[in-house]
């Protein structure tokens, strides 16, 4: 009873920032399932979150540069999102690697990437000119696991230790390679929405630091309430928590 009360303590106390929401229109989605900016606004509600970084499905699932038009037009004057742009590497002329990484900079926002879903590699001998543009703009950049490999996001960590890296949706069971990565020193962190073995706030937070670690929901597919409970219901101290809630999002994006 104590430990229910703590967290619901904290939950009321935390500042919450997403680092992964969508909005946009796609194949089949549930009745359940927000498109829009109102719904994204009532969901975030219900759940007492504060703000949260977006992008746009049809980024994903159409075109990329038409997805951030749409994105942008949508979410304009809601100074409760910020902007997620999907990036694509130069070599074929669609995306300009130095705009691309100044406007999300410019926006305070941050960068999206599809590899497999787009059909390029997040690796230097694909994208490099694109990765050293984010990387020298110091925008993050968010990838969810199932569009890249470990091989990529390390080889990409190696060549651009100034590059902030984001992974998306990690399994429970994937401490055996994060914590490689982490003790190498590489600018990498992990969003919570899928991240839920058992006690890996507190051994994360203890072994490698708060800072390695962002709220992320993952909606309108997701429910927000296991990310909010990991943090709430961690045994470490509020400041920390603060920092994963929000915190780290924040100085990412220069908000």
């Amino acid at each position: 009873m104590k430990k229910s009360a703590a967290g619901a303590c904290e939950v009321q106390s935390l500042v919450l920032f997403d680092c992964n929401a969508r909005i946009g229109t796609w194949a089949n989605p549930r009745p359940e399932h927000f498109t829009d900016v109102d719904g994204l606004l009532r969901a975030m509600d219900q759940a007492a979150i504060d703000q949260a970084l977006v992008h746009h499905a049809w980024a994903v699932y159409w075109d990329a540069a038409e997805g951030n038009r749409a994105l942008l037009q949508e979410i304009a004057g809601q100074d409760r999102l910020a902007p997620c742009l999907a990036v694509l590497p130069p070599a074929t002329g669609e995306m300009n690697a130095r705009e691309i990484a100044a406007t999300c900079r410019e926006l305070r926002g941050a960068a999206r990437a599809f590899p497999t879903s787009h059909q390029w590699r997040l690796n230097p001998w694909c994208a490099e000119k694109l990765l050293s543009a984010l990387a020298d703009a110091r925008v993050p950049l968010f990838v969810e696991m199932s569009e890249t490999n470990l091989d990529d996001v390390a080889a990409t960590l190696a060549a651009f230790p100034e590059l902030p890296l984001v992974l998306l949706n990690i399994g429970y069971r994937s401490d055996r390679y994060l914590y490689p990565l982490w003790e190498k020193g590489y600018n990498l962190m992990v969003g919570l929405e899928t991240y839920e073995a058992f006690m890996a706030v507190d051994d994360v937070v203890a072994r490698f630091g708060a800072e390695r670690l962002l709220f992320a929901t993952g909606l309108p597919t997701v429910d927000p309430g296991a990310p909010i409970a990991l943090i709430a219901y961690a045994a470490a101290s509020h400041e920390d928590k603060q920092k994963i809630a929000a915190g780290n999002l924040r100085k990412l994006l220069g908000r």
